[in-house]
């Protein structure tokens, strides 16, 4: 049961690159109390390990590095047994450009409605090829809200449970947010692209995991799983 005064949840996944979620504490710092970031530290060898938790901050540490999907259905778990109505999963390496103690409330109102929401798109060809990452719906191919910034209600969030929280583990790296994608629109579920004042910098993790092999190996997953169901 959601709890009073407990609004929206912001899961971060980590591994290492503490200057990254040390920026992002700091830009996440004046959103309003009833948020609360949950860092799952997959890990890290770095300042990370250092890190304390707050009255605005829980940390789950993991003793290696499990990936995105795991710790981020370990921050969905944490977040809903506090009683959070509302659950975002967001990357460290971000910036917040503007409205600060207030950016995630239009997140949030679509969260409210149902909606898969974030500020940008994932954009496939047909033949499920990636071919960028928009602010806005394409017009053709298909088409999923990032996984860098993705907010929804626990509700929502719940119909797409497996593996123990709503993110696929099947994917070591790469394909869960565009797995999810496809999984809720199979449920009927719409998503929206919303515009918020956050850049997303880009691969902080993955630059160090090794980029091409990571991604080599997801492909097949992903294609024989969906070739032909989309």
């Amino acid at each position: 049961m959601p709890t009073p005064n407990k609004k929206l949840a912001i899961v971060i996944p980590v591994w290492n690159n503490w200057s990254y979620t040390k920026t992002a504490i700091s830009h996440l710092d004046r959103l309003p109390d009833d948020h609360k970031l949950f860092i799952i530290d997959n890990g890290s060898q770095d300042d990370t390990s250092k890190l304390l938790p707050s009255k605005k901050l829980d940390i789950i540490r993991n003793k290696e590095n499990l990936f995105f999907a795991k710790a981020c259905n370990q921050g969905f778990t944490s977040a809903v047994d506090q009683g959070f109505p509302y659950v975002m999963f967001l990357n460290n390496d971000i910036r917040v450009f503007g409205n600060p103690d207030c950016w995630t409330a239009p997140l949030i109102t679509a969260a409210e409605k149902g909606y898969l929401v974030g500020p940008t798109a994932g954009c496939l060809d047909n033949n499920l090829n990636f071919i960028c990452e928009a602010p806005k719906i394409p017009t053709r191919g298909h088409w999923y809200v990032s996984g860098w910034c993705i907010t929804a209600s626990v509700q929502t969030w719940n119909k797409l449970i497996v593996d123990e929280g709503p993110f696929s583990t099947e994917f070591t790296f790469y394909f869960e947010d565009t797995d999810l994608g496809f999984r809720a629109k199979q449920l009927n579920i719409s998503s929206l692209i919303i515009p918020v004042p956050v850049k997303h910098l880009g691969k902080a993790s993955s630059k160090k995991l090794g980029v091409s092999n990571l991604y080599l190996n997801a492909k097949p997953i992903f294609m024989n799983k969906w070739k032909n169901k989309v």
